[in-house]
């Protein structure tokens, strides 16, 4: 499952994960340790500007030059993102997201995965 986020009122930005395989906490957890507002929304951030620049970067310091440039990517991947006021927040199922979530589809995705390769590292250090 995943969230899927219209207009960003049911999403916290930090937290929860919508931009990426990562909530954004982790993935810029540098930023996050420095932000001011940990638990803002999607919908709330946006509206205060998350441009470079924007209000709603607000930090317990000045950021330093090499943080600038991680806000500044943090900001490229909000740029493509469009927040959609008339639709609410909801889940979606990856596997199939045009039809959503079956039984049918949950068993086929659990019985017809391919089985993890075995991790060569082992053999490095175990010698037969």
């Amino acid at each position: 499952m995943e969230r899927r986020v219209e207009d960003g009122s049911n999403t916290l930005f930090w937290h929860d994960r919508w931009l990426g395989d990562v909530p954004l906490c982790r993935r810029f957890d540098h930023l996050f340790d420095l932000a001011l507002n940990k638990h803002i929304t999607v919908a709330d951030m946006f509206v205060l500007g998350w441009e470079v620049g924007g209000g709603v970067w607000r930090w317990r310091r000045q950021l330093w030059a090499w943080e600038e440039e991680l806000l500044g990517q943090c900001c490229l991947l909000l740029n493509n993102f469009v927040v959609q006021t008339d639709v609410s927040d909801r889940w979606q199922w990856l596997p199939d997201n045009v039809g959503g979530y079956t039984v049918r589809g949950a068993y086929q995705l659990l019985t017809h995965q391919v089985a993890p390769l075995i991790d060569a590292t082992g053999e490095l250090v175990w010698h037969k």
